[in-house]
């Protein structure tokens, strides 16, 4: 059947603290039938099958109904917007680049031979005899050569500079382009994306547009906080610019999308509280809850109408299970009484000798004919015996046959507890003879379903205590079997491989594949998104007490698919702000200049990196401490040069008491704040006093005149004794003047540490 083909694009995207919800869209036209079934391509190989979810939404009418959803894969279809998937202009300028360096090494080693050339010198004349004639115009011919050569090399080699230097500026400018860039390009012929197959059904055509909403959630999405505050000239308003910084390595470009931050995990596993019954009595263990319960009877029967009339015409007879010869087993044992008494009353133990002892074989003869009845009995009126999943249980064969093996029990609260033989394997002695008829009378693996190991007794008294493993819960992954299946009517296990090769929707595909290396290499190429680490002083985004928020943003969005992190805004917002001055001159004579503003958000200002604007000109960057909504926010601007201020200390120690048996230590502080801006300030001078700690009887602090009054300070943020501050308003180019006196009371005889002045 074709399959029609919507074209769907991305319109909106979630992105949480790790991972994003990706919001596709396609349009069925109106006034048009509508498919049973539609195919959306394209989508990412890293997205997760299990979070995938369609809608229907339109307007008027009757809506269509989406019935199934699947998964499958299928081959990338070109998306002229994007660059080929190879950069022939980047191969063509390296290769252009390697070429002009073999070039330029071939002719430096023909200059460096060239160079070796010399002219030999004229051999040394026998002694007595007249000096042998010197070829002078070869030498000078030789040296001419040599000459022209070189320069003609040198020429060649400083045209190849400069054509090599010009390669690689090209070269290194379209890498950088390319570095740049998203890193989405357009699919190769043999590549492999992932499918969504959308059954609908309509019963009516509709009149308007229909959208058909596809959402998925894909790994390796990452955002950060950041803020820019922009303060007008006279420090009236700021305008809050709230700003993040997002990677995403997909493998397909968020282009005009409208995003969502959230400081939320994508998943989360998380226990619901429940209220349990209070009861008066002895403690009892909590009763486990399951995911599997015990599959309906009958299950067999719901192939009885295909095994009835679509297999032929007739009733289909399904190809009995050949029965094996009969086995000796029975009467291969050795009649003796070389059995260990312990084996003779644990008819049950394996032994090493191989044989029974005339009770034994009493014993095997008694268990053979219970299994025979067992054999004849009609089955319960419940319906069939099932096995494990759920299938009708075939009539189990003799000991000796080796039916196939079962899947793993689910976690049934009426599946017994199993007590093993001494030996797993069959012996060739009584405890295997035994442990086989016992197998096949109770349905164990030797004789056909049961749930017990092999050679195993149900242990009546006893109750598993044990719950579900994560494959047995995973219920998209079972796959129920043909008709032509021995186990059919059984739900099965399937392992990943078969999965994706059940997905694969490749036509005219001869080679084998390994979808689970594809699809696992780009899971693990979009989770390295943002691995170069976050811009410097960017944290990422954290739940603030408990509480999860979403930030999103105003504007249409486009982040590349390249792995790296991007800027982008999210939203702005006013809001009035209160300045303030502040200098402690103990200290520092500087005046420190803050603004207060309160947070215009109802949700926190997360912790970032900030950038500070006066009246459009860049200031400083600060970090942001986290606020909460509608919470209040303090930022430092840096020293404020039009605010002058001096601190002068005055010390005077005199004898005190009845007979002068104690000193008085008076301090007396002079602080001057001299404004020289053209509008009035208010600032906040700190002072701290000397602290006593407990038991300091001999010493004693008195305050005295204090002009103006202050008032106690205490830090928010970190531990502070003694501390004063005034808050005083200075009119735009005057002073004003701020005193205060303490005295120290102390015992002649002594002195403190430190020295007496404490100023």
């Amino acid at each position: 059947m074709n399959v029609p083909v919507l074209t769907s694009r991305i319109d909106s995207v979630t992105v949480y603290r790790q991972g994003a919800l990706v919001c596709r869209s396609a349009i069925l036209l109106a006034a048009q039938p509508v498919p049973p079934q539609v195919k959306l391509l394209g989508l990412p190989l890293s997205l997760d099958d299990g979070s995938v979810r369609v809608r229907v939404e339109g307007e008027g009418g009757e809506l269509p109904v989406a019935l199934d959803l699947r998964i499958a894969l299928d081959l990338a279809v070109p998306d002229p917007a994007l660059p080929p998937p190879d950069d022939a202009e980047l191969k063509q300028a390296r290769r252009e680049v390697r070429s002009l360096a073999d070039r330029r090494a071939h002719l430096e080693a023909q200059r460096a031979r060239i160079e070796r050339l010399q002219v030999y010198e004229r051999p040394a004349n026998k002694r007595g005899q007249p000096p042998l004639q010197s070829p002078t115009s070869a030498r000078l011919s030789l040296i001419e050569f040599q000459q022209q050569q070189l320069a003609t090399l040198d020429v060649q080699l400083q045209q190849l500079r400069g054509e090599q230097r010009q390669a690689e500026e090209r070269r290194e400018h379209l890498e950088a382009r390319r570095k740049a860039a998203s890193k989405a390009r357009q699919a190769k012929p043999h590549e492999l994306r992932k499918a969504a197959l959308i059954s609908l059904r309509a019963h009516e055509v509709p009149l308007t547009p229909v959208r058909v909403i596809l959402e998925y959630m894909v790994p390796g999405a990452r955002w950060a906080p950041a803020y820019a505050v922009s303060l007008t000239r006279d420090m009236a308003r700021a305008t809050v610019a709230v700003r993040a910084v997002v990677a995403q390595d997909t493998g397909e470009d968020w282009t005009g999308v409208r995003l969502t931050l959230a400081t939320a995990d994508a998943q989360r596993w998380v226990e619901l509280p429940e209220m349990q019954a209070l009861r008066i009595g002895r403690r009892q263990p909590p009763v486990q809850r399951r995911g599997w319960r015990a599959p309906p009877a009958g299950a067999g029967e719901l192939y009885a109408d295909y095994d009835r009339f679509l297999a032929g015409g007739g009733p289909r007879q399904r190809k009995p299970t050949p029965e094996p010869a009969p086995s000796d087993e029975w009467t291969d044992y050795e009649v003796s009484g070389e059995i260990d008494g312990a084996a003779a009353d644990m008819p049950g133990t394996v032994t090493q000798s191989g044989t029974v002892s005339p009770k034994q074989s009493e014993v095997l003869l008694s268990l053979r004919q219970q299994l025979e009845q067992a054999r004849n009995q009609p089955p319960a009126p419940g319906g069939p015996q099932m096995d494990r999943l759920g299938a009708a249980r075939p009539t189990a064969p003799p000991m000796r046959s080796a039916p196939p093996p079962a899947p793993p029990p689910p976690p049934s609260a009426a599946a017994p507890q199993m007590m093993t033989f001494a030996g797993e394997r069959k012996s060739s002695g009584f405890g295997g003879a035994l442990a086989g008829a016992v197998g096949s009378l109770f349905g164990g693996p030797e004789g056909g379903g049961g749930g017990a190991p092999r050679g195993g007794l149900a242990h009546p008294e006893q109750e598993p205590e044990h719950e579900a493993a994560p494959e047995q819960l995973a219920y998209g992954d079972l796959r129920m079997p043909g008709p032509e299946a021995s186990r059919r009517g059984a739900l099965t296990l399937s392992h990943r491989r078969e999965r994706y090769l059940e997905m694969l929707w490749v036509r005219e595909v001869t080679r084998e594949i390994d979808v689970v290396s594809l699809i696992d290499g780009a899971v693990t190429r979009a989770q390295q998104a943002g691995g170069r680490g976050l811009p410097p002083r960017h944290r990422f985004a954290e739940s603030w007490f408990g509480f999860d928020y979403v930030y999103a943003a105003e504007t249409p969005i486009d982040i590349p698919s390249d792995g790296d992190y991007h800027s982008i805004p999210l939203l702005k917002q006013q809001t009035p702000i209160q300045l303030g001055y502040v200098v402690v001159p103990r200290e520092s004579t500087d005046v420190y200049r803050f603004v207060k503003l309160k947070n215009p958000l109802d949700a926190p200002l997360l912790p970032g990196p900030a950038d500070i604007y006066v009246g459009g000109d860049y200031l400083l960057s600060a970090d942001l401490k986290v606020a909460p909504p509608r919470g209040e926010v303090q930022i430092g601007l840096g020293v404020e040069q039009a605010i002058k201020v001096s601190r002068n200390t005055h010390y005077r120690e005199e004898a005190a008491g009845l007979m002068g048996g104690s000193l008085s230590l008076r301090h007396d502080i002079e602080v001057e704040v001299a404004n020289r801006s053209a509008r009035p300030v208010d600032v906040e001078v700190q002072e701290r006093l000397p602290s006593l700690r407990e038991r300091e009887d001999e010493i004693q602090l008195d305050v005295g005149a204090v002009e103006p009054a202050w008032a106690p300070f205490e830090p928010e943020h970190y531990e502070l004794k003694g501390g004063y501050r005034w808050r005083v308003q200075v009119p735009a180019g005057q002073q004003k003047k701020l005193s205060a006196t303490y005295v120290v009371r102390i015992s002649g005889k002594k002195e403190l540490v430190g020295g007496n002045r404490r100023e």
